[in-house]
This record gives structure tokens, sequence and C-alpha cells, in this order.
């Protein structure tokens, strides 16, 4: 390209753009592009000696082009030169710096603008040491203000980049979890890829959760045995072979593993029957009852066939290295939502005492509604730092 059609580009472009070329491979095999930027610069003042003496003179504004050339795969800069047309076209003036003097330049102009300076005094100081000046008081005591919730999670847990995309799974199976239980018309659209039935929904939602039932069933953390889904058989010494399958099998998370045994029903099951059983008294229903009563087989049937220490074995019959304790094992049935208790205008008192009074009545199993279930996970995620889905 001629001095002439340069001269052009530099004096037509646009200084509300920036302007970047193709890239072009280097003999390394790197590809490089060249960025330009057109700046209009305003006037300045100099010192300039007239008849000796010093004086202070205006200095003309102008145009001038910063132009940069870097890899294009990490962006390092290889060299940035600024370049100053004069005399309209006829001479040129530039000067360039290397990569090295790019990287001390831009640390330089970032450092000047974050240094704190103490006093009205001159600062010499080492690189090294200027990192621990880059927080004056007043802008720490500011990010503390505005990032409170973050500092405490990080104070709590030394979160890491892990436990953030793993809170933020959480926060959306909360949501998820929400809808399936209070948005029907979003239940009937999962329920349709889950032919098996609605019982199937929740079954397949809680084995991709298991967290939820980790510390929402009891204050002691349950989860699934090593490599194993939620469903298992449970009859037989092996936890393989023929018999009853419960929904949920968990083990305890302490020094010594117990069992744990859940039923899971459908959100929307009637928790007491539709009509009295006498004035002011209503039986559980036949989907709860019945719930109860199949639990409770599974369990005394396990127990039959049992040994008070159980040490798992898999599939093949290798032992996994897990040993269960089977004394008194905990159950849980999940069915229906307390929301059955409203009415039009309030809360049917007699019909949610009767359910209470049935399930506090209850050796085991322990009866917990799916909204309760949600809210106990709900608490879960807030206790690391989430806020509740809108």
């Amino acid at each position: 390209m001629s001095e002439a059609d340069d001269y052009t580009i530099f004096s037509r472009s646009r200084t509300d753009k920036t302007y970047v070329g193709p890239s072009f491979p280097t003999l390394s095999g790197q590809r490089l592009r060249i960025a330009n930027k057109y700046i209009d610069g305003e006037g300045g003042y100099e010192f300039a000696l007239v008849k000796d003496e010093i004086v202070l003179r205006t200095t003309r504004g102008g145009r001038f082009q910063i132009k940069a050339t870097f890899v294009e795969d990490d962006r390092s800069f290889r060299t940035v030169t600024n370049k100053k047309f004069t005399n309209n076209g006829r001479g040129r003036e530039h000067f360039t710096l290397l990569p090295g003097e790019i990287a001390t330049l831009l640390k330089f102009l970032s450092n000047i603008k974050r240094v704190h300076f103490p006093n009205e005094g001159k600062i010499n100081i080492t690189d090294a040491d200027l990192e621990k000046l880059l927080l004056n008081p007043i802008q720490v005591k500011r990010l503390a203000r505005d990032n409170q919730e973050l500092l405490a999670a990080f104070a709590r847990t030394e979160i890491t980049s892990e436990d953030i995309v793993a809170l933020g799974h959480r926060r959306k199976q909360l949501l998820k979890f929400k809808r399936l239980v209070t948005d029907s018309a979003y239940f009937e659209v999962v329920l349709r890829e889950h032919p098996k039935g609605p019982e199937d929904v929740w079954q397949k939602f809680f084995e991709a959760n298991p967290w939820i039932f980790g510390c929402g069933l009891s204050l002691i953390h349950f989860g699934p045995l090593d490599e194993r889904g939620l469903e298992q058989t449970v009859r037989g010494f092996d936890l393989t072979g023929p018999g009853k399958r419960v929904d949920a099998l968990l083990k305890s998370s302490a020094m010594l593993s117990t069992t744990c045994f859940v039923e899971i029903k459908r959100h929307d099951t009637d928790l007491v029957a539709e009509s009295s059983y006498r004035a002011g008294v209503w039986q559980p229903s036949k989907e709860l009852s019945g719930a109860v009563a199949q639990i409770q087989g599974t369990v005394s049937a396990a127990l039959e066939q049992w040994q008070a220490r159980e040490a798992i074995v898999d599939g093949e019959g290798n032992p996994t290295g897990e040993t269960l304790f089977t004394t008194e094992p905990r159950s849980f049935v999940i069915c229906g939502s307390l929301s059955e208790f409203q009415a039009p205008r309030g809360i049917n008192e007699r019909k949610f005492r009767s359910f209470e009074l049935y399930r506090r009545n209850l050796i085991r199993p322990a009866i917990i509604t799916f909204d309760e279930l949600y809210e106990r996970a709900r608490f879960i995620v807030e206790a690391d730092g989430i806020q509740q889905p809108a």
C-alpha cells in the first residue's frame, strides 16, 4: 500500500470503531491479527524556550493511530505502535513497544488506577510491594458490604467453582421440585416422558437428586448405597435376589451405617378419605394406609432374611466394602400435600387434625408430605447460600 493510500485510510477511519484485519500465519504455526484504533487527540501544553525565557505554549491536537499485532489464540501482544501523520500526510512519526514493554505498560496503568496513596508524599516502591496497596480500607469495606453473602459463603466453605456449579444445579432442581408439586400443567408435561405413570416421575426425580433425601428426611444424613440407585430389592441376603423392591433403600452417613426405607407415592395422593368416618373424624385414605402397610411389610420381610450386620455385595457377589447395621431400620412414606386441607376460606382444621393424629401416633413409618419435603430441601439449599427461587 502506498503512503498516500495509508494516509487516506488514516484520515477517513472512524474513531468510534475498532478495525481488526484477517488472521495470517507465522512460521511457527501461530495465527496473528492486526487491530487498529484511531483517536482524535485534544490539544495540550508544552514548555518552550523563547529569548532565554521558558514559556508555556498550547499545542495543536491531531489524529493518531494505535496499531496492535497480537496472537489470535491467547491474545498476547507482539507489538503495539503509536503512529501519527504530520504536514498533511507528507511525514509521519511512530514508536513501537515490544511484548515485555507492553505488559509493563498495561500493569503500570492498571496499578495507577487502583493504588492507594496514604499521604501527600512521594512513593518509591517495588512492584511486589505495590500489589499490597491496591485496595484501600474504604474499598475493602465497600467490597465486603456489596458482597456479604458471597464472602460469607467463602468463609464457611472455602467455596470452589465446582461448588458453585453444584449449588446452581440444586437451585434448578429445587425450582423443578416446586413446579412438580404446585403446577399441575407442568406435571402433565413431564408425565408424558414417563409411561409407567406419575409415581415414576417422582422415582426418577429423586434418583437424580438423592441429596434431597440426604438431610430432608432426618437430621441424620442418608444416601444411596455405593454405585446403586435408590430402588432396591430388600428380601434376600445380598439385596440382589428375588423379593420385594422398595422405592428407596438408603444408608446413614456415619461411623456405622444404618438402614432406611422410603416408599414414594404421589404429591396429589389423598391423605384422608373423602368422607368423614364419624362426625369431625376422617380416617387415612386407602392409598396412604396401604403405603404404610406396604413399607411395614417390606421392612419386616427384610429383617427376617438379614442378619443384624450385613456386608453388602454387588450383583456378581463381590463385596462392595459397605456394611449395614439393620437394627430397627428407619422408614418413611412420602405422600400427598398439606394443601389438601386448604378450603376456599381457610384450613379445614378437623381434617388436618385427623391426619396429624394418625401420623404422630405411628411408631414407623414417618409420613412426610411432598410440600414438607420441598421446604426441607429449600432449607438445605439456602443453608449453602442460595436464595429461594422465585
